[in-house]
């Protein structure tokens, strides 16, 4: 997604605004977004919920049929539609994505691998008041990269209160 444009020349040989200067700025908004931080604020809101989190691949769930499984980049005539070249079957690209995202993490669920993906990971240890001086570990594993300082006193909150809350 960040890739540079290429560019391009006309018939005298000048080049031609490619759009570059505004796709640097695309670069910046995605690059500085934290997209990562979703993954890891939903992690943690599903915990407090009871919920399960599964990761799946995503690679090429918008080229793959959900009635099929045919997989092929021609599935995507448009932006927005999704045509099977094996069966026909026509729907909208989105909607096509999430079909096969939630195949596969039913297909993932049953097929008893590991949930998550293996990354390195560190306990969350932090103080519980003055009249305890010891350091305790949380039960929940988290990966490296915490978030920013603000959200993480919310995140360490709100995983004390989902694990003291946690039947044994």
């Amino acid at each position: 997604m960040t890739k540079r444009p290429k560019a391009k020349k006309d018939a005298q040989g000048h080049f031609l605004p490619n759009g570059a200067q505004a796709k640097a700025g695309l670069h910046r908004a995605i690059l500085s977004s934290d997209w990562g931080q979703v993954v890891t604020f939903t992690r943690y809101k599903t915990l407090r919920q009871g919920k399960l989190v599964i990761m799946v691949p995503f690679a090429y769930s918008s080229q793959e049929c959900a009635v099929c499984i045919f997989t092929s980049p021609d599935n995507r005539p448009s932006q927005a539609e999704c045509v099977c070249q094996r069966c026909g079957h026509i729907d909208n690209a989105d909607h096509n994505a999430t079909v096969v995202i939630a195949k596969r993490g039913t297909k993932k669920l049953l097929s008893g691998d590991p949930l998550t993906n293996s990354h390195k990971t560190t306990r969350i240890f932090w103080k519980r008041g003055p009249e305890r001086s010891e350091v305790t570990p949380g039960d929940d594993r988290i990966r490296r990269g915490m978030p920013k300082a603000s959200a993480q006193g919310s995140m360490i909150q709100e995983l004390s209160r989902a694990i003291s809350e946690t039947p044994a």
